[in-house]
């Protein structure tokens, strides 16, 4: 359409949380790149979500005006749980005559902040590593912690749910379970003198260790799949390396879901799962030296 912009870039966004507990506050600040093309038409919405594969959108009505001061304060989250993680994600829409005709997104962000120089190379190595040296591929569902109650097994006077085998939400209480896929590479660490580590639990026979890069981040009952043998992993334990408070890699201690659990009747995608454990196995004929 005629009159439409041509490029909107945003900044990086700005999070920040100001209170927190049951009634939480978070502060989302944004901006825009220089840009000579007229503003006047554009609206910015904020979205949230546990996960960033599922954001929802925050503010309703007409939107924030390009005009106005841009920043939302997101008064309608929970983080009494210590675990908790909200990503972000701002839109700009452009409206004619009233029609959305176009929309620029923000990166997807949470509080904990943006890598710098010295952690991004961080990041990318072990990126390498884990898709390139010694990595194999997995899905990974992060767990809902919020959202409608599961219509088939929640009890609300009990607050728990009544079904070990639920396949609407798979035992967390909620409806769906998981959100939806994001793939990744992660390295699987057994120790045998993990035991011995302080503070960090002792290993049973069907725990091991898992290190990871920064996204997303990982919380308590999460699920990974790791593909190539459809072992399926609850995360247990979240363990992070951090640069000026930013998560650079995670250290994951996960159990193994057994086999008659409810977990093992999530899908996966087919053709995905064989494109990445193709991939893994050209690594393997691929010379080293």
């Amino acid at each position: 359409m005629a009159g439409t912009l041509k490029k909107l870039a945003f900044k990086p966004l700005t999070v920040l949380v100001l209170n927190g507990g049951v009634f939480s506050r978070v502060l989302i600040k944004w901006d825009l790149e220089v840009t000579t093309q007229d503003l006047r038409n554009l609206r910015f919405f904020v979205d949230r979500g546990e996960s960033p594969s599922d954001l929802r959108q925050l503010n309703s009505g007409a939107g924030i005006l390009a005009s106005s001061l841009r920043e939302y304060v997101d008064e309608t989250g929970n983080l009494l749980d210590n675990q908790k993680v909200y990503y972000y994600r701002v839109r700009a829409v452009e409206f004619q005559a009233g029609t959305p005709v176009q929309t620029f997104e923000s990166e997807t962000t949470t509080w904990d902040g943006r890598l710098d120089l010295a952690a991004a190379y961080i990041v990318e190595e072990h990126v390498f590593l884990h898709r390139k040296v010694a990595g194999v591929p997995v899905m990974i569902f992060k767990a809902k912690h919020e959202g409608g109650r599961c219509p088939e097994c929640w009890d609300k006077v009990l607050k728990k749910v009544t079904k070990s085998n639920c396949t609407t939400c798979f035992g967390t209480g909620f409806l769906g379970g998981f959100y939806t896929a994001i793939e990744g590479w992660m390295n699987f660490e057994p120790d045998p003198k993990a035991i011995q580590l302080a503070g960090f639990g002792k290993i049973q026979p069907n725990q091991t260790d898992a290190q990871f890069t920064n996204y997303p981040l990982m919380t308590e009952d999460d699920l990974i799949i790791e593909l190539k043998l459809h072992k399926i992993w609850k995360v247990s334990i979240v363990r992070a390396a951090e640069k000026n408070r930013t998560t650079v890699l995670q250290m994951l201690r996960v159990s193994a879901v057994n086999p008659a659990d409810v977990e093992h009747r999530i899908q996966v995608d087919e053709d995905r799962k064989r494109a990445l454990v193709a991939e893994l196995d050209a690594r393997g004929l691929e010379r080293e030296f």
